[in-house]
C-alpha cells in the first residue's frame, strides 16, 4: 500500500466520521457500520503483508548486494517509518473508529434502556410508597376524628334526632382571616338579635377544655393552620345550636372551611338559608391580624401561620364561595373600608333579608 493510497483512505475515514456514516442511530445501528469494519480489517492485513514481504526483499538484497547506497537505506528506514505511523496499538484507525461505533450503538440498544427502566421502577416504587403514607395518614385522622367526636360532651343521639334544626335559619359568615367576620357578627348578635357561633372559638374553647383529651391535636391544626376534621367541628355546631332552643336566627361564622364540611353539614344538621362573604385584599388582611395580634394573645395570630391559614383558604374555603354564588345564596360585602361603612351594608343587607323571610312566612299563612 503506497503513501498515497494511506491518505486517501484517511481522507475518506474522516469525511465518513463528518456524514455520520459511521455513527451510531439512537436506539440502533447504523447498518454499513458493519462492513466497514470488515473493510478496515481486511486493509489493515493488506498493510501488514505487504510490510513482512517489504522486509524479506530488503533482507535478500543486503546478502546479494552487500554494499548498498546510504542515501537508499535512508529512504528504506524512512518508508518503513511512515508505513507504522498510521496504526494505533498496531490497529489501523479506521478499524479502531468503526469498533468504537459499534460498541457505542450496542451500549444505545441494550445498556442504556436497561439502566432508564430501573430508575423508572425505582421511581415508581417511590411514589407508591408515598401514596401508601398518605393514604394511612388520611385513615388515621378520620378515625382519630370519630373517637374525638365521641368524647365531645355532647346530647345523647336520640335528642339530635328530635331536634328540629330545620326550623333554624343559619347563616354562614365567610371571608379570608381578618376580614371583619367576628366584628360584623358581634354586631349583629347586638342589633338584630342573632346568636353568633364562631366555628374557630368553639375549636379553641374544647382545645382548653379541662378533661379534653384531643385538645393537643385541636391545637395543633390551629397553630399549623389546617383545617380540624369536619366531624369534630360539626359535632360542637350541633351542641351550641341545640344550647339556645328558643333561637331562630344563628350567624356561624368562619365555617365551612371546604366542601367537604358544606356537603356534611347539609346532611347532618340543615342547609344555609344565606352566605355572608367579606371580601378584602391579602394586603390588608395581613396588617390587620399582625396589628391583633398584639393583644389578641391567639396562637394563630403570627407571621408564619397567618400564611398558612392564607393558603388553606385560598385553595380550600374559596371553592366553596363559588358553590353558594351558583346557588344564589351569597352576599358579598366589600370589608377593605371603614368599620362602621362595612357594618352599615351589612346590617342593611340583613334587615332586608329579615323583612323578606317574614313576608314569606305570612304568604304561607
Amino acid at each position: 500500500m503506497t503513501m498515497t493510497m494511506m491518505h486517501q483512505m484517511l481522507a475518506r475515514t474522516r469525511v465518513l466520521a463528518r456524514t455520520g456514516v459511521l455513527g451510531g442511530w439512537r436506539g440502533g445501528v447504523q447498518p454499513r457500520a458493519l462492513p466497514l469494519l470488515l473493510l478496515a480489517l481486511q486493509q489493515q492485513s493488506r498493510a501488514r503483508a505487504y510490510s513482512a514481504s517489504s522486509n524479506d526483499n530488503s533482507s535478500s538484497s543486503s546478502s546479494s548486494k552487500p554494499k548498498l547506497d546510504q542515501s537508499a537505506m535512508g529512504q528504506s528506514e524512512h518508508g518503513k517509518k511512515n508505513q507504522g505511523r498510521w496504526f494505533i496499538f498496531g490497529i489501523h484507525p479506521f478499524a479502531l473508529f468503526a469498533a468504537l461505533t459499534l460498541l457505542y450503538s450496542g451500549y444505545n440498544m441494550a445498556i442504556k434502556p436497561t439502566l432508564q427502566d430501573i430508575d423508572l421502577v425505582r421511581h415508581t416504587e417511590d411514589q407508591v410508597k408515598r401514596m401508601r403514607t398518605v393514604e394511612q395518614a388520611a385513615q388515621t385522622a378520620q378515625t382519630q376524628a370519630a373517637q374525638t367526636a365521641q368524647d365531645l360532651p355532647s346530647f345523647t343521639d336520640a335528642e339530635v334526632a328530635r331536634f328540629p334544626f330545620g326550623e333554624k335559619e343559619i347563616i354562614f359568615v365567610l371571608g379570608a382571616p381578618g376580614s371583619g367576620k367576628g366584628t360584623n357578627s358581634a354586631r349583629l348578635v347586638d342589633d338584630l338579635g342573632f346568636v353568633h357561633l364562631s366555628a374557630g372559638d368553639l375549636l379553641r374553647a374544647e382545645q382548653m377544655r379541662e378533661g379534653s383529651q384531643y385538645g393537643r391535636k385541636i391545637a395543633h391544626y390551629i397553630r399549623e393552620g389546617l383545617i380540624v376534621p369536619h366531624t369534630v367541628t360539626i359535632r360542637l355546631l350541633q351542641n351550641a345550636i341545640m344550647d339556645h332552643p328558643d333561637k331562630q336566627l344563628f350567624l356561624v361564622d368562619g365555617f365551612p372551611r371546604n366542601i367537604e364540611q358544606a356537603r356534611e353539614f347539609e346532611k347532618s344538621v340543615c342547609e344555609p338559608r344565606l352566605v355572608l362573604f367579606f371580601d378584602c385584599p391579602e394586603d390588608v388582611l395581613v396588617a390587620r391580624l399582625m396589628e391583633r395580634g398584639k393583644t389578641s394573645g391567639r396562637a394563630d395570630d403570627n407571621k408564619e401561620s397567618i400564611k398558612k391559614r392564607f393558603l388553606t383558604y385560598l385553595f380550600a374555603t374559596s371553592p366553596v364561595i363559588l358553590d353558594y354564588a351558583k346557588k344564589g345564596k351569597l352576599i358579598r360585602i366589600g370589608s377593605n373600608r371603614p368599620v362602621d361603612e362595612v357594618y352599615g351594608e351589612t346590617r342593611q343587607r340583613m334587615v332586608e333579608y329579615m323583612r323578606e323571610r317574614e313576608a314569606e312566612k305570612e304568604e304561607k299563612e
